[in-house]
This record gives C-alpha cells, sequence and structure tokens, in this order.
C-alpha cells in the first residue's frame, strides 16, 4: 500500500535551511506556505526493506547557480528556490491536477510531474495519469495523459523512475493491474506536443521487461538503448538488469537482453528484506546497480553495499560483477543501509549511504567513489547527518540533498572532487604470503565477491582472506580469481590429472611456478 508521511499541525510550516560539509553550519532563513499547514518528516526514508516507494522530497539543479527543493505536500506541490549560499530566492506551488502524487524528475530542459487517480472500477474511460511538462521556471506547457491503462491503482509497490533522450521522456512506475498484480508499467512521452507515443501496462514478463512483483524499477534511456533495472520478488527472483532492442526516442517495446544482476535469497514471491535497491546509472561501457544485501545463504545478518555492472556490448548473467564497498562481518553491530549513486560524468560516480548499528540509525552518512566499472576509486568518507528519500544532486561541485524533520529542513552537502586515495585494500594487486606471490592465482575483490561466507567474514580483512585462501581455499578448490580456474585446469590437461589427481593445491602452485609461464590454459 502506498504510505502516507504527511501529518497536519496547527502551526504553519517553518523552513529551518542549514548546510553540512564536515560539521553543520547555519545560514537560516524563515518562510510560510499557504496552504493545510503540513509539516513532514523524510529522515531516513531512502531506507526500505520490502518494497521502495514514491519519494516525496527532490532537489532540481536550475542550471543558473540556483537549486529547488520540490516536495509533495499531500494537497499541494512545495518548491522552493535558493542560490549556492543558501538564500531563499522564491517560493511558489503547484496544484495537484490529480489525485495522487506520482513523482517528479528535472530534465536536461523541463521539469516534469507524474500524478494519478485510483481507478477501482477498472474504468477504461478514466485518466489514470498524468504527465505534466514545465520550463525550467515553473511555467505548464502541456501534459501527456493515459486513460484505463490496465490500472486499478497507480504507483503502486514501487517507486517512479523518469529518463529522456533527445523530445522522449521514459517513465517507468509500479501500479496494480486489473487482475490484481502488482507489476511495473512504461509510458514514453513526446515532448515537442505532448503525445503518449507507447505505453506498456500488460504483464508481458522477462522477454518484453514488463515485470510483475517488482520492489524497485528504474530506466535509463541517456545512451540512446532504453535499459532497465528491477528487483523482482516474483520470477526472475533476481535484481534484473534489462534492454529493449529497439533504440530510444521512439517506440520503445520490444524484445529485451536480460542478466541477472544479483539473485535473490528465498522462494519466488517472497519480500528479501536483505536486500534493497538505490539506484541504476549508466557509463561509457558498463550498466551498474546499486544496493544493499545480505549474504546469499543467511549465514550473516549484515547488509554491505554491492555494485553489480554488466558490460553495455553484451547482456549476460555470466558476465556481470560485482564489488562491495562495505565488508560488515557476522558479529559486527553495523549493516549499511538503503544507497543513493550519484553521476558524475560518464565514468565517475559517487555512491551514498547510512549505516544502522544493530536496530538503530548511527545519524552518519558514508560514501565512496566508484569509476565506469563499478570499481572503487577512493577511501569511504563520513559525516554526521542524515539521509532522507531525496535523492542527491551534483550541484555546483557539491553532492547536495536535504531532509525535513517536523518544520525543520536541514541542507547537506560535501565536495564531489575525488582525492584520488585508493582503497586500503588496493594494494590487493600485489598478493604475497611467505615469499610467494599468488597473483596469478588470487585477487581479493573477486574472492569475496565469488563466496558470501569470505565476504562475511573477510570483507574488510584482506590479509585474512589471503591466509584462508592458502590455508584452506585453494585445497577446497576454490576459485581465487577470473583467470584461473582449478577445474578448467585439471581437465585441460593429462599429464597434470596423472601427478596431482585431487590434490587441488598442487595446481595452483603449478600454475604459479610453471603454467603461466608455459601459457597453459587454466580457463574454460
Amino acid at each position: 500500500m502506498r504510505k502516507k508521511r504527511v501529518k497536519k499541525l496547527i502551526a504553519p510550516l517553518i523552513a529551518l535551511i542549514a548546510i553540512l560539509t564536515a560539521a553543520p553550519i547555519i545560514a537560516g532563513a524563515a518562510s510560510k506556505v499557504n496552504g493545510k499547514s503540513i509539516v513532514t518528516n523524510n529522515i531516513h526514508d531512502n531506507d526500505y526493506s520490502a518494497r521502495k516507494r514514491v519519494a516525496d522530497c527532490y532537489v532540481v539543479d536550475n542550471g543558473n547557480s540556483t537549486f529547488s527543493r520540490v516536495e509533495n505536500m499531500g494537497d499541494i506541490v512545495l518548491i522552493e528556490t535558493y542560490n549556492s549560499g543558501l538564500t531563499l530566492l522564491g517560493q511558489s506551488f503547484i496544484g495537484m491536477e490529480l489525485p495522487v502524487f506520482g513523482g517528479f524528475w528535472g530534465g536536461a530542459k523541463y521539469n516534469y510531474v507524474m500524478f494519478g487517480r485510483d481507478n477501482p472500477g477498472h474504468d477504461d474511460n478514466l485518466e489514470v495519469l498524468r504527465l505534466v511538462r514545465f520550463d525550467k521556471s515553473w511555467n505548464r506547457l502541456g501534459s501527456t495523459s493515459v486513460y484505463g491503462g490496465n490500472t486499478a491503482f497507480p504507483f503502486y509497490g514501487c517507486n517512479t523512475d523518469f529518463s529522456e533522450y533527445g523530445d522522449t521522456v521514459y517513465v517507468r512506475m509500479g501500479h496494480m493491474t486489473y487482475g490484481g498484480q502488482q507489476a511495473v508499467m512504461t509510458m514514453a512521452a513526446r515532448t515537442t506536443d505532448n503525445a503518449l507515443i507507447q505505453l506498456q501496462c500488460d504483464v508481458s514478463g522477462l522477454s518484453y521487461g514488463a515485470y510483475a512483483d517488482s520492489a524497485a524499477t528504474f530506466i535509463d534511456a541517456s545512451d540512446g538503448e532504453v535499459s532497465t533495472l528491477d528487483h523482482c520478488l516474483g520470477t526472475p527472483h533476481a535484481v534484473e538488469f534489462g534492454k529493449y532492442t529497439a533504440p530510444a526516442g521512439g517506440n520503445f517495446i520490444s524484445w529485451c537482453y536480460t542478466a541477472d544482476a544479483l539473485s535473490l535469497r528465498g522462494a519466488a514471491g517472497s519480500n528479501t528484506p536483505g536486500t534493497s535497491i538505490g539506484g541504476y546509472e549508466v557509463s561509457s561501457q558498463y550498466r551498474l546497480a546499486i544496493g544493499v544485501t545480505d549474504s546469499y545463504d543467511g549465514s550473516s545478518p549484515n547488509r554491505n553495499i554491492f555494485i553489480a555492472t554488466v558490460p553495455k556490448s553484451s547482456y549476460y548473467t555470466d558476465e556481470v560483477r560485482i564489488a562491495y564497498a562495505t565488508g560488515y562481518a557476522y558479529g559486527d553491530l553495523e549493516s549499511a543501509m538503503t544507497p543513493f549513486v550519484v553521476k558524475l560524468n560518464m565514468d565517475q560516480f559517487v555512491v551514498i549511504w547510512e549505516n544502522r548499528s544493530g536496530y538503530a540509525e548511527t545519524e552518519t552518512v558514508n560514501w565512496v567513489f566508484i569509476n565506469g566499472s563499478g570499481q572503487l576509486t577512493s577511501q569511504v568518507y563520513s559525516m554526521t547527518g542524515c539521509l532522507s528519500d531525496c535523492q542527491p544532486i551534483l550541484f555546483n561541485g557539491k553532492i547536495v540533498w536535504y531532509t525535513t524533520n517536523a518544520a525543520k529542513c536541514t541542507v547537506y552537502s560535501f565536495s564531489a572532487a575525488n582525492s584520488g586515495v585508493a582503497p586500503s585494500y588496493s594494494a590487493r594487486q600485489a598478493i604475497v604470503n611467505r615469499g610467494t606471490d599468488y597473483s596469478k592465482v588470487y585477487d581479493f575483490a573477486y574472492y569475496i565477491n565469488r563466496y558470501p561466507d569470505m565476504r562475511v567474514l573477510y570483507g574488510n580483512n584482506p590479509s585474512g582472506a589471503l591466509q584462508h585462501f592458502v590455508n584452506n581455499g585453494m585445497a577446497e578448490g576454490r576459485q581465487g580469481c577470473e583467470n584461473f580456474n582449478p577445474i578448467a585446469y585439471k581437465n585441460n590437461y593429462a599429464d597434470l590429472r596423472n601427478a596431482f589427481g585431487n590434490d587441488w593445491k598442487q595446481y595452483y602452485m603449478h600454475f604459479i611456478n610453471y603454467g603461466y609461464a608455459e601459457g597453459r590454459n587454466a580457463r574454460r
């Protein structure tokens, strides 16, 4: 069900604005909103354990050294504009054109607000969706409507996401179908005349990218291809990459390439509370899914930040790679909460998250920089503060977002400049233990990503992971890196099988000492 986050008070809304870098600096201004005197509390609202909902709070870069706060207040949509010094420049609101708020997005040229209406009677002549387009000064330019749309309840069961390519805007969202299924639906509209180009509102399944039972959904068309990411609770029971074969800029409904970004534990239909998805981005060569998950085998309650990538050139599950930004292990009190991701350019991103200690939020915001292939390129930074359901943005060289706590609104920021300090475990490229260099058969990131128990036990302990590999992993036949598969090495060479039998450690040592220099094939 949709979650109501607003509550009514007698007092008017007062906005106290602060900006945080390493420590808070008050730069306040008071303002008053005409309406029903509604205040909000969005702290920690991005974290979800079952289904991601439509956000109520947003910030948008206006392209003129100002940014705006956009917030669904229940009966109005509030718009407050600030300069880079956090001086309030203006305040306005737009009315609710349909009863249900469905999301906001600031595109390159236009701002978009989605509204909807419940349709329990399954009336095909009822307007259930309205995408309203504004210019950057919030002048209304037109709207695109959907009637019927196999929709009993719009924006049901997951979030709403937007993208655009040329004069086409795409919206992907949840809904409850006439048949009583929660599913994703996608629409494409043309900005030149507000025409509805195409609507995908039936549950057509994996091959056409229209899933039933999606807890979160994302869409991107910025590179000329319409691609998606879904947190599928049904079938497939996975976080699923999708890419339509039809190019962006027109009709998008076509056959889909798909790849499992992350398999979910439990049976299809279960809520898998250990996993949640925070964002989806596209780099020059990869598609990236950013989220948080516990261990697949359920051996640890700790949740860790993951970055899953698939090459844009080939969409296959076996080419998906996963890196982790955290390594909280069993016994640690801390877990990560649902992250955000902000795109800095085509090959630089920043991942942002809060921690939880036991059942309590730590009031600490963490972030790390990653490159276009999903690898960490900085240490993990932190600051005192909170996240909310407000997606952070890049504004004037800073990452900016805000939280609300009753009448108090706090704006946070940190520098978007990457110091270039590599993660503390980046020295894993030279793996030496007791004089032996294992780099030909072992890579720390690969080892902990492939084996959940290793990630749980040694996610933040590279030396411990290497010792496990040397003392136990090789004897167990565990694969330590992408380029050395012990089973393949054994099967490829009869002389090695005759010499070593099932003594797995001998295959590793042979490849290190002889096989690599001899050019032997250790891959399937």
